[in-house]
């Protein structure tokens, strides 16, 4: 295996399993909390989180495949997918507007479903030729709550800005894309709006 990320919650790792190329995230111990608590909420998230990549996949949105979960090391072996980010294709493709929209069609998916992204940023997601491939799904949940679908949203909107602002009509896009595919996506893109009031209030 060879280390390819480490974060504050896991260590990423690219390895073989099975003749088959893959990706391993193993959530690392926190030495600040109590033993027997750290190994409950590491194992708690690590099933959590292959079950929502699987609910996703079967809500039609492409995700990884997995291979295998420990619960025991808390790891998740995974497909390996190949291919450039969003934050790539959005910035050098030149059929971003298309790209954009299919990003919202999956997000419209996942929403549809009742599953939350938790980090819905274009960091996340990876193309393997013109289909998004979402990823990390360590910070999701299953929820109806339109606030929280909201704060996916708005979270995906602010990657675009900030990394994309020369590329307009991109969150645009996206929102097509979401409508076509969630029927209550026209509330919750409104309630994307509230929440940057919001912001810009406090």
């Amino acid at each position: 295996m060879t280390l390819i990320a480490r974060g504050a919650e896991a260590v990423i790792s690219r390895g073989v399993w099975h003749s088959r190329p893959v990706i391993v995230k193993e959530r690392v111990p926190k030495a600040y909390r109590a033993r027997e608590l750290d190994s409950r909420l590491r194992s708690s998230r690590t099933k959590s989180e292959a079950q929502l990549m699987a609910l996703a996949r079967s809500a039609g949105v492409a995700t990884p495949l997995i291979f295998d979960v420990d619960i025991t090391s808390c790891s998740i072996t995974m497909e390996f997918i190949e291919g450039p980010t969003a934050k790539t294709v959005l910035r050098d493709s030149p059929d971003r507007i298309h790209m954009a929209g299919a990003i919202g069609s999956g997000a419209g998916k996942m929403h549809r479903a009742n599953i939350i992204h938790g980090d819905l940023t274009t960091s996340n997601i990876i193309f393997r030729g013109s289909e998004p491939c979402f990823i990390d799904f360590g910070l999701g949940e299953r929820s109806p709550e339109q606030e929280k679908k909201g704060v996916d949203l708005h979270l995906l909107k602010e990657a675009l800005s900030s990394a994309h602002s020369e590329h307009d009509g991109l969150f645009e896009a996206v929102a097509q894309g979401y409508v076509s595919e969630y029927p209550e996506g026209g509330q919750i893109l409104k309630l994307v709006g509230e929440i940057e009031q919001r912001g810009r209030y406090h």
